[in-house]
């Protein structure tokens, strides 16, 4: 009689439960609040050269992917990949002057990928962000990154 029960609730979560529609609206809508974060500026003193400033975004090209997985709990992940242009300023002896150039004497992207698992109840969790190592680094393949306190495509949008 238990396994009747369980089974007819799975059938009744599973029929009442996220659609795939429902899962891929959520993912456009994650992949659009990226595209909208402005710019993280730091403006910081590199140790005996002085100040200089270091710009990262604002988010390009985002794309998503929505996977079903074999989980009840977390029935579907997001995978939402994007490219974080950077750059950063010669050093200045004076915080004003770091602030105030607008000269970047060093460009580069950053190739960053945000995995997000959605809720049997809806609910968005930010589970894993990893970034794909520059050439110069001698590897391959995606690794964790640290989450940047202050870069809103570190974080789940803000309900409104």
């Amino acid at each position: 009689m238990r396994i009747v029960l369980l089974m007819a609730s799975l059938l009744a979560g599973q029929m009442l439960g996220l659609s795939d529609a429902d899962a891929k609206a959520k993912a456009q809508a994650l992949a659009s609040e990226i595209e909208k974060c402005s710019p993280r500026v730091v403006v910081a003193k590199t140790s005996k050269h002085g100040w200089s400033k270091g710009t990262w975004g604002a988010p390009i090209n985002p794309d998503f992917d929505v996977l079903k997985t074999n989980s009840i709990i977390w029935p579907y992940q997001i995978v939402i990949s994007f490219t974080i242009p950077f750059s950063n300023t010669e050093s200045h002896e004076k915080r004003d002057d770091a602030e105030q150039d607008t000269k970047p004497a060093i460009a580069f992207t950053f190739s960053y990928k945000n995995l997000y698992e959605i809720g049997d109840d809806g609910k968005i969790r930010l589970s894993q962000t990893l970034h794909l190592p520059i050439p110069v680094t001698g590897k391959s393949g995606w690794e964790e990154r640290q989450r940047l306190p202050d870069a809103c495509w570190d974080h789940l949008p803000k309900p409104e």
